[in-house]
């Protein structure tokens, strides 16, 4: 239920692959000239952090498309074939599965706030989304309140004035006597202004059972949001540590961070 953080996860994570090969283009600017996509930051820059943003945000139409060269998907619209989370705690304890996601909207980010520690490799993100479309496949199991849920079929989400923070804290790995920085622990939280949920039960569908379970779930979606948040973002930083690890596995250090 919170494929909101799974798109703003997305879209950081493809902003920092970006800076990373920013770093590398700079470094060769005189032998290749620079990709419109990329605005250059130096670490001596006593506003690096307000570089970074603004090369996050000057991304925007570029990510929306894709970037091919370095192998970054188009964001709009945002596949997702598979996520899965579970919450086994508090009054909404179940285990939901999503399938052949859509996502609309997150292309339209804006990067508010940059916060990093370079000699602890540490980035802290902050963004706002002003509205999130998703729709999909989903599966449910579990108990919420004193309810008992089981449904399956298709789900539409919309979330509003989407304002999240992620961090990465980072770690040294020295390979081939070259230094280059790994995602150690990616942690993820946001909030919501708004949200609407709808479900529409494809097995119990007609049923008195399934209309019942239909109306419950949407017209508690809010507060089973909120009670999954944990377990989402724990689900979905896990999924991403993979992705981030990637992206500065093929970096160096000392080209994306220049002394």
């Amino acid at each position: 239920m919170k494929m909101a953080d799974r798109c703003i996860l997305s879209v950081l994570l493809l902003c920092l692959t970006v800076i990373c090969h920013n770093g590398e283009a700079a470094e060769n600017d005189n032998a290749v000239n620079i990709p419109d996509y990329i605005l250059p930051c130096s670490q001596s820059d006593p506003n690096l952090d307000s570089c970074i943003k603004n090369s996050f945000n000057h991304l925007r139409p570029y990510l929306s498309q894709g970037i091919p060269e370095l192998g970054v998907p188009p964001v709009e619209p945002l596949f997702i074939d598979r996520l899965v989370m579970e919450n086994s705690a508090g009054p909404v304890r179940v285990t939901a599965a999503f399938n052949n996601i859509t996502v609309v909207g997150p292309s339209n980010y804006t990067i508010t706030k940059i916060r990093s520690d370079v000699k602890k490799l540490r980035i802290d993100m902050g963004l706002v989304l002003p509205r999130i479309e998703i729709t999909g496949r989903y599966e449910v199991s579990g108990q919420v309140l004193l309810f008992p849920v089981r449904s399956q079929g298709d789900f539409w989400a919309s979330f509003g004035d989407v304002v999240a923070i992620a961090k990465i804290f980072g770690k040294e790995s020295i390979r081939d006597d070259v230094r280059y920085m790994l995602a150690d622990r990616l942690l993820v939280d946001f909030k919501l202004r708004t949200s609407r949920f709808k479900v529409r039960d494809t097995v119990n569908h007609g049923s008195v059972i399934g209309e019942a379970m239909n109306q419950f779930l949407n017209n508690n979606a809010a507060e089973i949001i909120e009670e999954m948040r944990p377990a989402a973002a724990s689900s979905i930083a896990k999924h991403f540590q993979a992705f981030v690890n990637a992206a500065f596995s093929k970096i160096p250090i000392d080209v994306w961070l220049k002394p």
